[in-house]
């Protein structure tokens, strides 16, 4: 683990909100590559199917959608990604994410993938909170 993920971990678990820029893929297009996110610490407990969380794995700070709720813990997933992260237990959770500031999307053609992670993350949403 870095010493800039060691030091994050360590405040939002002492309480204290942490802003920092994230990088990676996974998010995209909700989170591009760059953007600037705030992580309030909370309960595992506290966050809903859909909203956008910050949980350490392996030595790895992680800012991904919860997809799914279990007596065992969440299940999380980045929007572009065909596979979740599986489960993550409650004490590895750190706390919900807000974006701050977004980078401003590329306008390169996307990986097939990602774009198909997209668009089924987006029907998935759609079918969360689609009023009967």
């Amino acid at each position: 683990m870095s010493l800039a993920v060691r030091a994050i971990v360590a405040a939002l678990r002492d309480g204290q909100t942490v802003r920092w820029v994230v990088r990676g893929g996974s998010m995209w297009p909700a989170i591009p590559d760059g953007s600037e996110v705030e992580v309030t610490p909370c309960a595992a407990s506290d966050l809903r199917v859909g909203e956008v969380a910050a949980f350490c794995r392996g030595g790895a700070l992680v800012v991904h959608r919860v997809i799914a709720r279990s007596g065992d813990g969440l299940r999380f997933r980045g929007d572009s990604l065909r596979r979740d992260d599986g489960l993550v237990p409650p004490g590895e959770v750190l706390g919900r994410a807000k974006v701050l500031r977004r980078a401003r999307l590329r306008w390169t053609r996307p990986r097939r993938d990602k774009l198909l992670g997209a668009a089924r993350a987006a029907l998935e949403w759609l079918r969360a909170h689609a009023q009967p």
